[in-house]
This record gives structure tokens, C-alpha cells and sequence, in this order.
């Protein structure tokens, strides 16, 4: 009976020692993703040269910058909508907390259009996000 249990013990430890863990076969930290698309009402075509730039943020702290939690940069060589991918850790997601996708669009570095709503990157994916024009400045 005492070999039994303690077979049992051992073969219990040596299950809890090839739990599942966070990391890969090459030792990188398994990635979650966030896939939607980025988009604008506007029937206009971008220049070649705009970039948009897809972020995840921790929005919690209504006194304090955003939390950049990751951060995806595309070209914009196949035009609206933009389809992303963003690879996240899910171990830095703290259910407490609120998170939102902010994206832009940029053209020589100047801002054309960004998020100007509340979008939840958990809602579901493929998540849609919108962003809307900015004015120019003279």
C-alpha cells in the first residue's frame, strides 16, 4: 500500500513538473493575438507612404497616460480596410484592469485619422476598429 501511494505521488509530482507553461519550444513567452480590422468612412485613398499603427493600452488609470501593452505598424499598400494581427502577453492582462485598441494612420509623419472611441480589444475577434479624420492644420 505505501509503495502504491507512493507511486502515485511520484507520477502526480512528475505531471505538475510537465504542466503547461507559458513558454514554447524555443523558450519564448506563447503569445495570445487580437485580429480585426482598421478602418474609415471616408472614400478617399491613402498615399502609399501612410502607415497605420495598431496599439494595445492599459485605459485603466483615467489620471495617467495610457499602458502600451503592444504595438503593430503596417503599410498601407492594400487600402481600407487594414487587416491586423496584433500578438499580446495574456500574462500581463489583469482581468481588474480596462484595455482599449487605439489605432492611427499617418502620412509623413502627420496624423490623418486615430481612434476617437472606446474600442475592446476582448470583444471578440475579429474586432473592428474605427478611426476617424483629423483636421488639417494650415
Amino acid at each position: 500500500m505505501f509503495v502504491r501511494s507512493l507511486f502515485l505521488v511520484l507520477i502526480a509530482a512528475a505531471l505538475i513538473g510537465c504542466g503547461v507553461d507559458n513558454k514554447g519550444a524555443a523558450g519564448d513567452i506563447a503569445m495570445a493575438k487580437i485580429e480585426g480590422t482598421v478602418f474609415y468612412r471616408e472614400r478617399i485613398a491613402l498615399p502609399p507612404n501612410a502607415v497605420v499603427e495598431i496599439q494595445l493600452e492599459d485605459v485603466s488609470r483615467a489620471d495617467a497616460m495610457a499602458t502600451v501593452m503592444a504595438t503593430l505598424t503596417l503599410n498601407s499598400e492594400n487600402g481600407p480596410p487594414y487587416a491586423f494581427s496584433i500578438d499580446y502577453d495574456p500574462a500581463r492582462i489583469d482581468s481588474r484592469m480596462t484595455y482599449a485598441l487605439r489605432a492611427s494612420i499617418r502620412v509623413d509623419d502627420k496624423l490623418m485619422f486615430t481612434t476617437m472611441d472606446y474600442t475592446d480589444p476582448f470583444s471578440g475577434n475579429p474586432v473592428s476598429v474605427l478611426v476617424r479624420r483629423v483636421p488639417s492644420n494650415p
